[in-house]
């Protein structure tokens, strides 16, 4: 199972990647699922808003994402061989593009707008409205469309050797995309983040108004945009950026691609992460959707209600209930 230009060992990406997207797929779905279920219900509460806006496109681009996951799973198993015709590959691989950087620009816009609350809090209630935020993302989506779709054409299938999404050694054109992709879609939003957080920074430092709790709160959501950078994109933009750069540069593209390519194909894999890290922290350890969740779906919050209803009754009834657990708690100290 080799390349027929440059002569790569394509079947040895397929054991990790076919565990990294096996992982991902199973805990992302249900996740993604129960998140867009807690924020709908958080939306028919009016709570959440501009929020809301940004982290639903976040979640709806994940699903994209996650859905076309045992199709890649099926490819690798193949040997590299995209049995599914042409024009399925164009559209997996171009919702592939789509999902990473259009979850790139939400998350910036996150950042953004916890640095408006934070920074301007009064000035910026304009611009931090629903239908502001409605409109961005309508903007994220047409920008990441086109910028995606001037990139993957003419093609991405080569239909000799049945390779989707890879080409060994890439186009001259391909790689001058893949660049600017890297400079405006990771090094450009990793500048925003790095400003938004300086400036949540001293102001945190300089308000002592607030609460312990919601300082944790709003650096936690800072750290995890971070991670989501530094861990999920980073390694993909940075080592994409060495290996496009240097195709450009070397005489001998296939030995570059021989070298690199189990490196590359891991942290392209890395990149479908974000579907697990954006429903975990958003939702799951966002209070209010956690609530709305426990609201909708009893089975979730059942233990913490039988906890707070022995307490209560512990509190109601000192002659019984009490008077029980006192003498437990003396058996337990004998």
């Amino acid at each position: 199972m080799s390349n027929d230009s440059c002569n790569l060992p394509l079947d040895t990406d397929t054991f990790g990647l076919t565990c990294i997207y096996g992982l991902i797929f199973s805990l992302g779905l249900p996740s993604n699922l129960l998140s867009l279920w807690g924020l709908y219900q958080l939306g028919r509460s009016g709570g959440g808003g501009c929020q809301l806006v940004y982290i639903l496109n976040l979640l709806l681009s994940d699903l994209l994402q996650l859905l076309t996951l045992p199709l890649w799973i099926l490819y690798l198993q193949g040997g590299h061989r995209w049995p599914y015709g042409h024009l399925t590959c164009e559209l997996v691989g171009y919702v592939f593009y789509v999902n990473v950087y259009a979850s790139v620009m939400f998350l910036c816009l996150i950042a953004l707008d916890r640095c408006l609350a934070i920074v301007y809090p009064l000035s910026s209630r304009r611009v931090r409205s629903v239908r502001v935020a409605a409109l961005s993302g309508v903007a994220v989506w047409t920008l990441t469309f086109l910028f995606c779709l001037s990139g993957l054409l003419p093609s991405v299938f080569d239909s000799d050797r049945q390779l989707c999404l890879e080409y060994y050694p890439v186009s001259p054109s391909f790689a001058h995309f893949k660049i600017t992709s890297v400079v405006l879609g990771f090094l450009l939003p990793c500048a925003i983040l790095g400003y938004t957080s300086a400036h949540i920074g001293v102001t945190l430092r300089r308000s002592p108004s607030l609460s312990d709790h919601e300082r944790h709160k709003i650096v936690g959501i800072l750290v995890v945009i971070t991670v989501n950078f530094i861990v999920v994109f980073g390694p993909y933009h940075l080592v994409g950026g060495y290996r496009f750069v240097s195709l450009l540069l070397t005489d001998e593209p296939c030995g570059l691609e021989r070298s690199i390519f189990l490196i590359y194909r891991l942290c392209y894999g890395l990149t479908s992460l974000n579907t697990l890290l954006d429903p975990l922290f958003y939702i799951f350890l966002c209070p209010d959707a956690r609530l709305e969740l426990q609201r909708s779906l009893p089975c979730l919050g059942r233990g913490q209600h039988a906890r707070k209803t022995t307490s209560l009754t512990a509190r109601a009834q000192p002659g019984t209930q009490g008077e029980t657990e006192k003498g437990h708690n003396n058996l337990i100290a004998v």
